[in-house]
């Protein structure tokens, strides 16, 4: 338990909190106040070549997970009574904070109405698996399409704007967050993998932490990035030390020794 709370928690958040603090100093320093372009930044210099180090480290401990399609309940362990509390935290922090994003449009009200209904679907589906129920897609569904419409609320505002590096960073937190929570659905339905599940999951919690970086001024968007960082996290949590075996594998193993 404490491995894991080290690597596929307190890990993550350490690296997030660093990743944090140079793109602040880059933020700071990086751009031109006067016109708004990118200029020569030692804290985006590190910023950028420590996201591709982390990539490349966390393509390989993915690879190192079992491929293949795998079941929800035979990579993830039921959630544990100190779980809750920190699932229903971040749960909240993306209800507030999808409420809290600016501007009353149909993609903001989306986005409200969206962060809204992944709350209540998380707390529910989690109360459904420590329960023992069957798991069902159903409840995901908010968050999947939550996080691809919160991924459009980043990037249209900045779809224009040719300073890549004002806004790559959290356009690609957010891509990711939606890649994660698409493998969990695909989990629930036996469609999803868990090697990807990592790779995107160990990904977005430390760039979803840099990205409030972005969010001076924007406190739905850092409430949004936050509550998905944590939530991610009790997720990664979750992940079995060891994979329970598929029902083929085991229908196989029980004709091989039969045999």
């Amino acid at each position: 338990m404490n491995k894991s709370f080290y690597f596929n928690g307190l890990r993550l958040w350490v690296q997030g909190l660093l990743l944090l603090f140079l793109r602040w100093s880059q933020m700071k320093t990086g751009f031109d106040p006067a016109t708004g372009l990118s200029r020569q930044s030692v804290p985006g210099t590190v910023l950028a070549a420590a996201i591709l180090v982390l990539a490349a480290a966390e393509a390989v401990f993915a690879f190192r997970a079992p491929g293949g399609k795998r079941t929800y309940s035979n990579c993830l362990a039921p959630f544990s009574q100190g779980h809750l509390p920190l699932l229903a935290a971040g749960s909240l922090l993306l209800a507030a904070g999808s409420v809290l994003l600016p501007g009353w449009g149909p993609l903001e009200i989306t986005a409200a109405a969206g962060g809204i209904c992944t709350a209540a679907g998380l707390i529910l589906f989690a109360r459904i698996v420590r329960s023992g129920g069957d798991v069902k897609v159903f409840q995901l569904l908010p968050a999947m399409i939550f996080s691809v419409v919160f991924l459009l609320e980043i990037y249209l505002p900045e779809e224009g704007n040719p300073v890549l590096a004002r806004y790559y960073l959290p356009v690609l937190s957010a891509a990711l967050i939606a890649c994660f929570f698409y493998q969990l659905a695909g989990l629930v339905l036996r469609e999803g993998k868990l090697r990807w599940l990592v790779f995107f999951g160990n990904l977005s919690v430390p760039l979803a932490l840099a990205s409030m970086a972005d969010c001076a001024g924007n406190l739905g968007r850092t409430l949004v990035y936050f509550g998905f960082a944590l939530v991610t996290t009790i997720f990664l949590l979750l992940r079995r030390d060891e994979v329970l075996p598929e029902p083929e594998a085991e229908e196989d193993g029980e004709e091989n020794s039969e045999n």
